[in-house]
Protein backbone atom coordinates (compact mmCIF):
# COMPACT_ATOMS: atom_id res chain seq x y z
CA UNK A 1 0.00 0.00 0.00
CA UNK A 2 1.18 3.38 -1.13
CA UNK A 3 1.86 5.67 1.73
CA UNK A 4 3.47 8.68 -0.25
CA UNK A 5 1.89 12.04 -0.34
CA UNK A 6 -1.38 12.83 -2.61
CA UNK A 7 -0.87 14.79 -5.63
CA UNK A 8 2.75 14.25 -6.14
CA UNK A 9 2.08 12.68 -9.48
CA UNK A 10 4.61 14.29 -12.18
CA UNK A 11 1.59 14.31 -14.63
CA UNK A 12 -0.61 15.73 -12.32
CA UNK A 13 1.27 18.40 -11.39
CA UNK A 14 2.11 19.65 -15.26
CA UNK A 15 -1.78 19.70 -15.66
CA UNK A 16 -1.89 21.72 -12.33
CA UNK A 17 0.90 23.87 -13.40
CA UNK A 18 -0.99 24.71 -17.01
CA UNK A 19 -4.25 24.94 -15.29
CA UNK A 20 -3.20 27.59 -13.32
CA UNK A 21 -1.00 29.30 -15.91
CA UNK A 22 -4.26 29.32 -18.10
CA UNK A 23 -6.33 30.69 -15.43
CA UNK A 24 -3.85 33.51 -14.87
CA UNK A 25 -4.09 34.24 -18.79
CA UNK A 26 -7.58 34.60 -18.73
CA UNK A 27 -7.49 36.97 -15.31
CA UNK A 28 -5.16 38.94 -17.47
CA UNK A 29 -7.43 39.20 -20.16
CA UNK A 30 -10.57 40.00 -18.94
CA UNK A 31 -8.75 43.00 -17.26
CA UNK A 32 -7.75 44.04 -20.36
CA UNK A 33 -11.04 43.48 -21.89
CA UNK A 34 -12.22 45.57 -19.21
CA UNK A 35 -9.68 48.49 -19.60
CA UNK A 36 -10.38 48.58 -23.04
CA UNK A 37 -14.62 48.90 -22.56
CA UNK A 38 -13.54 51.62 -20.01
CA UNK A 39 -11.46 53.19 -23.10
CA UNK A 40 -14.21 52.77 -25.72
CA UNK A 41 -16.62 54.02 -22.77
CA UNK A 42 -14.59 57.21 -22.48
CA UNK A 43 -14.37 58.55 -26.17
CA UNK A 44 -18.10 57.51 -26.54
CA UNK A 45 -18.95 60.05 -23.57
CA UNK A 46 -16.29 62.71 -25.00
CA UNK A 47 -17.78 62.56 -28.43
CA UNK A 48 -21.18 62.82 -27.02
CA UNK A 49 -19.83 65.86 -25.17
CA UNK A 50 -18.84 67.27 -28.39
CA UNK A 51 -21.91 66.77 -30.30
CA UNK A 52 -22.51 69.87 -30.68
CA UNK A 53 -19.31 71.54 -31.35
CA UNK A 54 -18.89 72.56 -34.63
CA UNK A 55 -14.87 71.71 -34.53
CA UNK A 56 -15.89 68.23 -33.89
CA UNK A 57 -12.68 65.80 -33.78
CA UNK A 58 -10.40 62.95 -32.11
CA UNK A 59 -7.11 65.08 -32.76
CA UNK A 60 -5.36 67.97 -30.43
CA UNK A 61 -5.43 70.76 -33.55
CA UNK A 62 -7.57 69.92 -35.76
CA UNK A 63 -9.05 73.03 -37.30
CA UNK A 64 -12.60 73.02 -39.36
CA UNK A 65 -11.09 72.75 -42.52
CA UNK A 66 -10.84 68.55 -41.57
CA UNK A 67 -14.67 68.72 -41.38
CA UNK A 68 -17.03 67.14 -44.39
CA UNK A 69 -20.17 69.72 -44.98
CA UNK A 70 -22.48 68.41 -41.94
CA UNK A 71 -19.62 69.50 -39.48
CA UNK A 72 -18.58 65.53 -39.04
CA UNK A 73 -15.31 64.60 -38.33
CA UNK A 74 -14.88 61.79 -40.88
CA UNK A 75 -12.58 60.10 -39.27
CA UNK A 76 -14.50 58.93 -36.40
CA UNK A 77 -16.26 56.21 -37.64
CA UNK A 78 -12.84 54.30 -38.97
CA UNK A 79 -12.12 54.93 -35.26
CA UNK A 80 -14.80 54.25 -33.34
CA UNK A 81 -15.19 50.71 -35.36
CA UNK A 82 -11.20 50.11 -34.81
CA UNK A 83 -11.79 50.26 -31.08
CA UNK A 84 -14.67 48.21 -30.50
CA UNK A 85 -12.21 45.40 -32.98
CA UNK A 86 -10.24 45.59 -30.66
CA UNK A 87 -12.44 45.15 -28.10
CA UNK A 88 -14.06 41.91 -29.84
CA UNK A 89 -10.96 40.68 -30.12
CA UNK A 90 -9.76 40.46 -26.64
CA UNK A 91 -13.29 39.00 -25.96
CA UNK A 92 -12.16 36.37 -28.83
CA UNK A 93 -8.54 35.76 -27.10
CA UNK A 94 -10.93 35.08 -23.98
CA UNK A 95 -13.13 32.74 -25.48
CA UNK A 96 -10.21 30.59 -26.81
CA UNK A 97 -8.40 30.29 -24.10
CA UNK A 98 -11.58 29.09 -22.64
CA UNK A 99 -11.77 26.63 -24.81
CA UNK A 100 -14.77 27.49 -26.81
CA UNK A 101 -13.44 28.63 -29.72
CA UNK A 102 -16.26 26.30 -31.95
CA UNK A 103 -18.92 27.44 -29.33
CA UNK A 104 -21.71 29.34 -31.56
CA UNK A 105 -20.42 32.47 -29.60
CA UNK A 106 -16.89 31.97 -30.29
CA UNK A 107 -17.93 31.70 -34.18
CA UNK A 108 -19.92 35.01 -33.59
CA UNK A 109 -16.91 36.84 -31.95
CA UNK A 110 -14.92 35.78 -34.61
CA UNK A 111 -17.30 36.82 -37.25
CA UNK A 112 -17.58 40.28 -35.61
CA UNK A 113 -13.91 40.72 -34.77
CA UNK A 114 -13.23 40.40 -38.37
CA UNK A 115 -16.20 42.34 -39.67
CA UNK A 116 -14.97 45.29 -37.74
CA UNK A 117 -11.63 44.84 -38.75
CA UNK A 118 -12.78 45.11 -42.01
CA UNK A 119 -15.19 47.92 -41.86
CA UNK A 120 -12.64 49.96 -40.09
CA UNK A 121 -9.90 49.55 -42.73
CA UNK A 122 -12.51 50.67 -45.26
CA UNK A 123 -13.75 53.88 -43.64
CA UNK A 124 -10.14 55.37 -43.02
CA UNK A 125 -10.13 58.23 -44.30
CA UNK A 126 -6.20 59.01 -46.37
CA UNK A 127 -4.47 62.00 -45.43
CA UNK A 128 -4.58 64.55 -48.44
CA UNK A 129 -1.80 67.49 -48.83
CA UNK A 130 -2.38 69.96 -51.64
CA UNK A 131 -0.10 72.81 -52.61
CA UNK A 132 -0.15 75.16 -55.20
CA UNK A 133 3.48 75.73 -56.46
CA UNK A 134 4.02 78.66 -59.84
CA UNK A 135 0.56 77.98 -61.23
CA UNK A 136 0.39 73.98 -60.43
CA UNK A 137 -1.76 72.33 -57.72
CA UNK A 138 0.18 68.85 -56.29
CA UNK A 139 -2.22 66.85 -54.84
CA UNK A 140 -1.29 63.39 -52.29
CA UNK A 141 -3.49 60.93 -50.94
CA UNK A 142 -1.78 58.09 -49.77
CA UNK A 143 0.91 56.55 -52.35
CA UNK A 144 -1.39 58.07 -55.20
CA UNK A 145 -0.24 62.18 -56.32
CA UNK A 146 -2.08 64.10 -58.86
CA UNK A 147 -1.17 67.31 -60.22
CA UNK A 148 -2.84 70.05 -62.19
CA UNK A 149 -1.49 72.94 -64.45
CA UNK A 150 -3.29 76.53 -63.88
CA UNK A 151 -1.41 78.12 -66.48
CA UNK A 152 -3.09 75.75 -69.25
CA UNK A 153 -6.20 77.22 -70.77
CA UNK A 154 -7.09 73.72 -71.40
CA UNK A 155 -6.98 72.73 -67.67
CA UNK A 156 -10.74 72.35 -66.37
CA UNK A 157 -11.04 73.78 -63.11
CA UNK A 158 -14.99 74.36 -61.81
CA UNK A 159 -15.70 76.39 -58.48
CA UNK A 160 -18.65 74.92 -56.82
CA UNK A 161 -20.39 77.05 -54.01
CA UNK A 162 -18.83 80.17 -52.22
CA UNK A 163 -15.32 79.83 -50.14
CA UNK A 164 -16.36 79.12 -46.41
CA UNK A 165 -19.53 77.61 -47.18
CA UNK A 166 -20.19 73.80 -46.36
CA UNK A 167 -21.25 73.44 -50.07
CA UNK A 168 -17.72 74.56 -51.56
CA UNK A 169 -16.01 72.73 -53.51
CA UNK A 170 -13.14 72.41 -56.78
CA UNK A 171 -13.28 70.25 -59.65
CA UNK A 172 -10.74 69.62 -61.54
CA UNK A 173 -11.43 67.69 -65.28
CA UNK A 174 -9.92 64.50 -65.86
CA UNK A 175 -10.06 63.02 -69.69
CA UNK A 176 -12.28 59.57 -69.32
CA UNK A 177 -12.24 59.28 -65.62
CA UNK A 178 -14.32 61.41 -63.15
CA UNK A 179 -13.19 64.78 -61.85
CA UNK A 180 -11.10 65.23 -59.45
CA UNK A 181 -12.71 66.89 -56.10
CA UNK A 182 -11.03 69.25 -53.59
CA UNK A 183 -13.54 70.33 -50.57
CA UNK A 184 -13.18 71.84 -47.38
CA UNK A 185 -11.66 68.89 -45.44
CA UNK A 186 -8.48 68.96 -47.79
CA UNK A 187 -8.05 72.90 -47.79
CA UNK A 188 -8.58 76.50 -46.76
CA UNK A 189 -11.76 76.86 -48.70
CA UNK A 190 -10.57 81.12 -48.61
CA UNK A 191 -7.11 80.67 -49.00
CA UNK A 192 -7.09 77.99 -51.65
CA UNK A 193 -9.89 79.70 -53.73
CA UNK A 194 -7.44 82.89 -53.60
CA UNK A 195 -4.03 80.84 -54.69
CA UNK A 196 -6.15 80.06 -57.82
CA UNK A 197 -7.36 83.49 -58.70
CA UNK A 198 -4.18 84.33 -58.79
CA UNK A 199 -4.16 82.14 -62.25
CA UNK A 200 -7.94 82.15 -63.08
CA UNK A 201 -9.51 85.66 -62.20
CA UNK A 202 -12.47 84.56 -62.88
CA UNK A 203 -12.67 81.99 -60.81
Amino acid sequence: MATGPLGTDPEHAALSAERDALARRCAEAEARVAELEAELAEARASLAAQADDSHLSLFDGTTEDRLVGDGSDPRVLSLVLGATAVVAGMVTLLTILNGKIVSPFGVVMIALTVGLAWGAARTRVVPVEVSVVRGMVYVQQGELSYRFDLRRPETDVQVVGEPGSPTWAVRFGRRGLDPFVIDASMVDSVEFTGRLREYRPEL
